[in-house]
């Protein structure tokens, strides 16, 4: 069956083009489908011709889509259905299975004395694809170019905090020499004093472990002016400090799976200060609960135990430089690396019933990766 309108030669030109095309009468009834259509969808001309078009096709049969031919067949312009809004406006499978990307235009072709709706398919899946790729790249590179920008901020940011960690570090340093020598002097002084001296010895030997201490802290902290900021595995840094510090049962919650956080180094170090904290100030302290919660775009990463809590007027006393030890990693250390990535801390727990961290981190701090995590220790 063929409509006596069109011309032998225009149908073999139309046979031709690697595009669908179909022409339409004012009832939609089809009066000619190409052979592209033919390849694409399997129909032969002959099983459709004089079909509805709306009737064949039911997702066509929509308001939005019929109210824009009337215009065409006045003989009015063109319309066009593009592939993001009308991506298959005739549903036709490629070789692989998937689902063939079209963007279609519509335009006036008057055959005899009667305008007709001529709809012309093309096959955009390649392009598609093609620029749905680039902005994965581009997106990857955006994402890698933040971060390069976040560490290099970060260890600009941890540099200056060395810098002047270290000024701090070397001075008490040296009172510590400065002590040490003054119990010399004693020791010169009392050298036949066996018990006197005993006690001098045991002072000299406090300052010498106080300043091994200074030292090992400096050797920790330098990690931060020379290794950049990373995403970090949360629960592969539980699993770590766990094992360094087994002091009681810490339970990871199943909110934690797959969660990574971007974090400056000794990210361990703060989870088990965390640990030690509990430990040395919790008392009735019999296990730790950690887990996470997203709000408002921030991620909430929550350390809370079951003992007796921090005294309200000491929540923000426990983040001071030197508060409870000066030779040792402390909270004022932890709120320290923490920040340099923008993470926040404060405890929030309930004095007589529980102690409890939260850390909130940005948005572009965390992340949840689906399946087993890549991040660092």
């Amino acid at each position: 069956m063929k409509d006596p309108l069109i011309s032998d030669e225009c149908r073999a030109l139309f046979d031709l083009l690697n595009i669908g095309i179909l022409i339409l009468r004012k009832d939609f009834s089809i009066c000619f489908w190409n052979h592209c259509l033919e390849e694409w969808t399997g129909i032969k001309k002959e099983e459709i011709m004089g079909q509805n078009l709306f009737v064949r096709y039911p997702a066509l049969d929509q308001p939005l889509v019929k109210a824009r031919f009337p215009q065409v067949f006045e003989g009015g312009p063109a319309v066009f259905f593009s592939s993001q809004f009308h991506p298959h406006l005739i549903p036709s499978l490629l070789p692989d299975g998937t689902n063939r990307i079209q963007k279609g235009s519509v335009i006036p072709v008057l055959l005899d004395t009667e305008f007709h709706a001529m709809l012309i398919i093309e096959d955009v899946t390649d392009l598609v694809r093609q620029v749905a790729a680039f902005r994965r790249m581009r997106d990857v590179a955006m994402q890698e170019l933040t971060e390069r920008k976040n560490a290099e901020t970060a260890l600009k940011v941890a540099n200056a905090k060395l810098s002047l960690f270290s000024d701090i570090t070397i001075f008490d340093i040296k009172n510590k020499i400065t002590e040490a020598r003054g119990f010399l002097s004693l020791i010169e002084r009392h050298h036949t004093d066996k018990t006197e001296l005993h006690s001098v010895v045991s002072r000299i030997g406090s300052k010498l472990a106080s300043i091994e201490q200074y030292i090992m802290l400096m050797r920790d902290y330098s990690e931060l002016g020379t290794k950049a900021p990373q995403w970090y595995s949360v629960k592969r840094v539980i699993d770590y400090s766990k094992f360094q510090a087994p002091f009681f049962r810490v339970e990871d919650d199943p909110t934690l799976t797959g969660l990574e956080i971007y974090c400056a180094p000794l990210i361990e170090r703060v989870f088990i200060n965390f640990l030690e904290n509990a430990r040395d100030h919790g008392t009735t302290v019999t296990r730790v609960k950690i887990s996470f919660r997203s709000e408002q775009d921030i991620g909430i990463l929550i350390v809370e135990d079951d003992g007796i809590g921090v005294q309200q007027d000491k929540k923000e006393v426990i983040f001071s430089q030197g508060y409870g030890t000066k030779t040792k990693f402390g909270l004022y250390h932890s709120r320290e690396i923490l920040g340099m990535t923008g993470i926040t801390i404060k405890e929030t727990g309930q004095e007589g019933r529980c102690g409890r961290f939260e850390l909130k981190i940005p948005k572009e701090g965390y992340r949840i990766l689906r399946g087993e995590g890549s991040g660092a220790i």
